[in-house]
């Protein structure tokens, strides 16, 4: 008797746990006129967690898409609740509601009323950033070199835009003072891994080699010690997301794809980051090229004046995403 009752009390514990992480993961099918930002309302959770969690390359949504329903940004401390209980009923571990909320002094006294932040369920790389300011940031993939990038560095300098750099680890070294230049003005940098590889097809020691030895180029040259990381292609899988989590990485990835690489023209540049401007966007451009048709340069100055006509204020990725 004293068996069945134990295991009758064990189903439940494990279907109520199963109850509130499927809560927590629930899906929503977008319907004809929906927004990313009404999404984010109606559940009260943030439009930035949506596209993160979603890993969405766009603002833009499909009806009949399918997307996950991120955990709510805060939560209203009631009776009973327990920062243990929260983190389960949120699907997060208690270490990271403690981290979400530095402001609580006695975690074991959380009081009926208090506010408590509600960290993502899991981390899995910075799309989009906080869109609670109108604020972009442009960012440039594959340099530095000397042919694109220091044009591109002019017209940064001549607008008055701070942006972010993520870098190749054998080009840097290649052209160490095209990459003090974009420190010494200001700029964020970032590790693009140390000659492109595709990272999903390396080991966790090949790739952890690959991102030192990238990481420790840019300190020797501009003593920086960067903890941005950007997968090249895009292409990353969650274990190693996790990895560079352990490792204090931010993986950042983007909103808004230029297509600059592909030989897409200025006009079309500049339109497909009209059309996905939004406060927290991320933007996708290169400063390097190796041939072809490339017209990031030509693009850049119109993109800019039309953005700031909108409002917009340009930002580094660290700005952006709160680190």
């Amino acid at each position: 008797m004293y068996k069945r009752i134990t295991g009758l009390l064990a189903i439940f514990l494990v279907s109520q746990l199963t109850a509130d992480q499927y809560a927590v993961a629930a899906s929503y099918t977008v319907q004809q006129g929906d927004t990313i930002s009404k999404i984010a309302d109606k559940y009260k959770t943030s439009k930035d967690r949506v596209v993160n969690l979603n890993k969405l390359f766009t603002t833009g949504l499909e009806q009949g898409q399918s997307l996950e329903i991120p955990n709510p940004v805060q939560h209203r401390v009631i009776e009973g609740d327990t920062i243990h209980k929260l983190a389960v009923k949120y699907g997060v571990s208690t270490t990271q509601m403690k981290r979400a909320n530095p402001q609580i002094t006695n975690y074991r006294m959380i009081y009926p009323g208090q506010i408590i932040k509600v960290p993502m369920k899991n981390e899995p790389g910075y799309y989009m950033g906080n869109t609670s300011k109108k604020q972009i940031a442009l960012t440039f993939d594959d340099g530095p070199d000397n042919r694109f990038t220091p044009q591109i560095l002019k017209i940064l300098k001549e607008k008055g835009v701070k942006a972010t750099f993520f870098v190749v680890g054998e080009r840097a070294k290649q052209y160490p003072d095209r990459l003090k230049q974009i420190y010494r003005e200001g700029h964020a940098i970032g590790n693009h891994t140390w000659d492109h590889p595709n990272i999903t097809q390396l080991t966790d020691k090949e790739l952890e080699k690959n991102i030192q030895s990238t990481s420790t180029e840019i300190e020797k040259i501009t003593g920086l010690k960067t903890n941005l990381f950007r997968p090249p292609f895009g292409e990353i899988n969650d274990h190693q997301i996790d990895m560079l989590n352990n490792h204090h990485y931010h993986s950042v990835l983007w909103t808004a794809d230029t297509k600059d690489w592909n030989g897409t023209s200025a006009e079309e540049i500049v339109s497909a980051v009209k059309k996905n401007a939004s406060p927290g966007v991320i933007v996708l451009q290169h400063s390097y090229h190796e041939s072809g048709k490339f017209e990031t340069v030509k693009a850049l100055p119109q993109m800019i004046d039309q953005l700031r006509a909108k409002g917009y204020k340009f930002v580094t990725v660290p700005s952006l995403i709160g680190q």
